[in-house]
């Protein structure tokens, strides 16, 4: 696939791809149009909705505010039901930085998640320390190259509740204890290794920028206490060198979901550079 090129500044590439490498994780510049953010925060609120644009449903794995209006919503896989969410988290951009930063010639989207973080300070707005390679085993063999471009559709500022990332923790291993609901220093004191130093930094940032991440680099968010929501994508990535696993035990009958067979699926799992 020979996706549009985008104009990197060299140098610059190699400033991110420097952080990327010592500490786990680089914040990259606003990418989307104005005019595609416009487009694509109504049509989040939509498909929160159950309107479906390409009548397809997306995965509903977790809505976690059901019971709570301030607590965040999380749907699996929208862009199968939004052409703008689609063509948002496909932006030519996302694929080129993710390859500059990450030395990929190819990288393609496995799976997706949107998250709204409505307003209201709520605790269970936060999001606990984790690692995302605790949740991933499932699907990926050791040592494949898989990571997360996180896109922020709404200006997330500390108010939001923006991600934090615990600075070089990607060199810390797979830590027991990963825990998505749960944001205290309890939990955070479980993920810091004897001897590791915790470096706390904001993943604050404007409209249509995006953060890369490695699937080792611990990190979490606390509540939004502004009074409009956040809204975003973690894009989740795959380089040419990830290999999944041959025989994923995935309980599909049980309401399980197995990302990974769709991968030859450009609706579901497109590639957003190739060269």
């Amino acid at each position: 696939m020979n996706t549009p090129v985008v104009s990197i500044d060299p140098l610059r590439a190699r400033e991110k791809a420097a952080q990327y490498d010592r500490d786990g994780f680089c914040l990259l510049p606003p990418v989307i149009p104005a005019e595609l953010l416009a487009r694509v925060t109504p049509r989040m609120e939509a498909v929160m909705r159950g309107e479906y644009e390409t009548g397809k449903k997306p995965l509903d794995f977790w809505r976690g505010g059901d019971d709570n209006p301030n607590g965040l919503r999380k749907i699996d896989q929208a862009h199968v039901s939004d052409r703008a969410i689609y063509e948002a988290i496909t932006h030519p951009a996302i694929g080129e930085w993710a390859a500059a930063v990450t030395g990929a010639r190819r990288v393609q989207v496995w799976a997706l998640q949107m998250l709204v973080k409505p307003p209201g300070g709520n605790a269970r707005g936060a999001i606990g320390w984790h690692q995302d390679l605790h949740y991933w085993k499932t699907w990926w063999q050791p040592g494949s190259n898989v990571f997360t471009a996180w896109l922020a559709i709404s200006d997330v500022r500390e108010e939001n509740g923006p991600m934090h990332f615990a600075a070089g923790s990607h060199r810390w291993g797979l830590i027991e204890g990963s825990d998505f609901t749960s944001a205290d220093e309890a939990s955070k004191r479980k993920m810091i290794p004897e001897k590791a130093e915790w470096h706390d930094v904001s993943g604050a940032m404007p409209p249509g920028a995006f953060s890369l991440h490695q699937c080792l680099t611990v990190h979490g968010s606390q509540p939004n206490v502004s009074e409009v929501p956040r809204r975003s994508f973690a894009i989740h990535l795959c380089t040419e060198d990830a290999t999944p696993i041959p025989d994923r035990n995935i309980d599909t009958k049980g309401g399980g979901y197995d990302y990974l067979e769709h991968l030859d699926d450009a609706s579901i799992c497109p590639v957003i550079y190739g060269r």
